[in-house]
């Protein structure tokens, strides 16, 4: 181990260079670069007289033992682009004449305890890492790492049971499974990141809160608690969505005021435990809120709060609250379902009051009455089991445009009234979540991108009054129904997900822009005599992507669902039960995956071109009854998708079909399959009949009579 001094000012620290460097304070240069054996000082002789000077580091990160800048008597800036430091022993910044322009990681990586960082106010301009098996440092002042991760890899990290320095930094990471150990004791730790807490790999990982205090400064972020233990922690103002991880226990968890209009969301991956309070900020009104919930609608979160501080303008779903505060109440409490433990104001009906283009939201006095064409009462902002009705005039004026400005959870809308008076509702690129009904009037127009998620877990129903909907939508109602009261369409590039609960078509037609898709959870879609139409020439214009928990319901009458594009289409049924008809509805090829059961098969296309219906191969398709065919002018091609064989099954009966060009088709289940006495055998077939089907017994086509 040795000890090196910069002299002669501004130079190079690389690799190589010896010209800066000396064995002694003030002595000649040409000492060896230095080592992580050895300790580099930065001082008083480091510098020509009292002049500035700048020491750039170079090639790879610079290494040494300890560093220490102190006595500078001219100011000294440690430069170098994406170059980092590596000290394996102490650090000082001197509080004057130093500063850092260096945009490197900054490591530590001593493997014995006792080193101790002070950085006297000089912020490190990148990421800060402790990775030294057996390795602790202790802050001998305010550790700031601007913008920049703050990381502990191995090793001990303690801000000072004496001293309580404070932390600074973007985020505060230690997910591995190292033995490393972290005290806060009782310090500020402030970060600002998207990410500002990551423990999610916790193990080995030793996390001392202390009497801390976490602040996290972003509007949006996501919090790995990794089932810590945490002090106080508090949020600023959220205005986006912060993701909870993991359960964790908590002294005070505080939730700034929310100022700003429109919804901050907080979801729950996990219980919570607050064992001191939970403070949530009260809104500067009512469109000032905040959204508590599971992370997974339908799965409860339960909070355990000793103490809960007053609470207003708070929407909440799939919460439980327990503990010694009891039940929870407050002011304008938004019920968006699955709660527990909290009482919420009864549901009201409120109408909106702007006479002209306004926000859904809005300050001061607000856009809604307790009464048609009543005062404006910003107390009246709609809830989510409230109804929010438009009056039949005035409110607003014809041809208005009223805009839903936030991503607000919404009960009811009644537009009806607006028939001969128009108005706009748009909703931008807002997600809506809507927990009652969803009522047009004939002089509605919708606009917006964002996506509509009927999520009431009651019956819900959808009047589009022949208007399209612009926006994608999704059904997530666990154990509810959303039911049409009337054909609904939505528009090009729109697809629709079905996620949990029944869609119920009433025997109306559901026309979807792209896609119908459905994901994880228990689904169901009943048709009683129903169309769900699939218009998209695309891969997935039907596509049962997860199967689990999806079923059909024929209900009365008979339901179908039709592919309809005028070119390829798929219909990706994943190996479910379809108690509806399969039409191909279009011209081109209407591809089929999986080993599905239908109710029947249909082809309503018939104009000129070919037209066809594929099998993906070594599937096997069940239908209770076909009644696909071609016409004289056009075969209708079955076939595989490759050149391999599938299988039709059908249990009894006959299939009666013809101008048919079947290949690559095995026909079996124990009813006749009849292909036509049209119809053409591509090859490779087994169990198709190419004739017509024989007359029925009993026919009295030839007979003869006595007398």
């Amino acid at each position: 181990m040795a000890n090196r001094y910069w002299v002669l000012g501004t130079g190079t620290w690389d690799s190589t260079s010896t010209t800066n460097w000396s064995a002694s304070s003030g002595g000649a240069g040409g000492a060896s670069v230095p080592t992580a054996a050895d300790n580099v000082f930065f001082d008083a002789n480091s510098n020509v007289l009292a002049t500035a000077f700048t020491v750039t580091m170079a090639n790879t990160p610079r290494v040494c033992r300890d560093f220490l800048a102190s006595g500078l008597d001219g100011t000294m800036t440690l430069a170098g682009t994406s170059i980092g430091l590596t000290v394996s022993g102490s650090l000082t910044f001197q509080a004057t004449n130093f500063t850092r322009t260096y945009t490197g990681t900054t490591t530590f990586n001593a493997t014995t305890t006792g080193k101790t960082v002070t950085t006297n106010g000089v912020a490190f301009g990148a990421s800060v890492t402790f990775d030294g098996v057996g390795g602790g440092w202790t802050l001998g002042s305010a550790l700031n790492c601007g913008v920049n991760s703050l990381t502990i890899t191995n090793g001990t990290f303690d801000t000072s049971s004496i001293s309580n320095y404070s932390v600074t930094a973007d985020s505060f990471s230690s997910s591995n499974s190292n033995a490393r150990i972290i005290n806060l004791n009782a310090s500020t730790v402030t970060l600002g990141g998207t990410s500002p807490i990551t423990f999610t790999t916790s193990t080995n990982l030793t996390f001392n809160a202390g009497t801390s205090q976490i602040n996290f400064t972003s509007s949006s972020l996501l919090f790995n608690t990794g089932g810590q233990t945490f002090h106080n922690v508090s949020f600023s103002q959220i205005s986006g969505f912060t993701n909870i991880s993991g359960t964790a226990t908590y002294n005070n968890l505080t939730i700034a005021s929310k100022t700003s209009v429109g919804l901050g969301k907080f979801n729950f991956s996990a219980d919570q435990t607050i064992s001191g309070t939970f403070t949530i900020g009260a809104g500067t009104t009512a469109s000032c809120r905040y959204l508590i919930n599971s992370n997974v609608i339908g799965t409860t979160r339960t909070l355990t709060c000793a103490s809960i501080a007053a609470v207003s303008d708070v929407d909440f779903r799939d919460i439980t609250i327990a503990g010694a505060h009891g039940t929870l109440s407050g002011t304008r409490l938004g019920d968006c379902k699955g709660n527990t433990n909290i009482t919420f104001p009864a549901a009201k009906t409120v109408f909106y009051r702007q006479t002209g283009s306004a926000n859904w939201g809005a300050t001061g006095t607000g856009s809604w009455s307790a009464t048609s064409g009543g005062a404006f009462d910003a107390t009246q902002f709609p809830l989510a089991q409230d109804t929010a009705v438009f009056p039949a005039a005035t409110y607003p004026a014809s041809g208005s445009t009223t805009t839903i400005n936030a991503d607000y959870n919404i009960s009811t809308i009644d537009m009806s009234l607006r028939t001969s008076n128009t108005m706009t509702l748009a909703t931008g690129v807002n997600a809506l979540s809507i927990y009652g009904n969803w009522i047009n009037g004939t002089g509605i127009t919708i606009s917006g991108t964002g996506l509509l998620t009927f999520a009431g877990r009651t019956t819900q129903q959808i009047t589009s009054s022949a208007k399209t909907f612009t926006q994608p939508i999704t059904i997530n109602s666990p154990s509810g129904s959303v039911t049409l009261q009337d054909a609904l369409t939505t528009g090009t590039g729109v697809t629709t997900t079905f996620t949990n609960g029944t869609l119920d078509l009433n025997g109306f037609t559901y026309t979807v822009g792209t896609a119908f898709t459905t994901t994880t959870g228990t689904k169901n879609l009943t048709f009683n005599g129903g169309t769900l139409v699939c218009p998209a020439a695309t891969t997935t214009a039907f596509n049962n992507a997860v199967p689990t928990g999806f079923t059909t319901t024929a209900g009365t009458g008979t339901g179908t669902i039709s592919m309809t594009a005028a070119t390829a289409k798929t219909f990706v049924g994943s190996g479910s039960t379809f108690n509806c008809t399969l039409n191909q509805g279009g011209a081109g090829a209407l591809t089929i995956t999986g080993s599905n059961t239908f109710g029947n098969i249909t082809n309503t296309y018939k104009s000129t071109g070919a037209t066809s219906i594929l099998f993906t191969a070594a599937t096997t398709s069940t239908f209770a009854d076909w009644n696909a065919s071609g016409e004289s002018t056009r075969l209708l091609t079955i076939g595989s998708v490759t050149a391999a064989s599938h299988t039709l099954s059908k249990a009894s009966g006959t299939v009666s079909a013809d101008f048919l060009s079947i290949s690559r088709s095995t026909a079996t289940g124990g009813a006749g399959w009849y292909a036509g006495a049209n119809s053409t055998d591509g090859g490779n077939n087994s169990g198709w009949i190419f004739t017509a089907p024989p007359a029925p017994s009993g026919s009295n086509s030839n007979f003869l009579m006595f007398f």
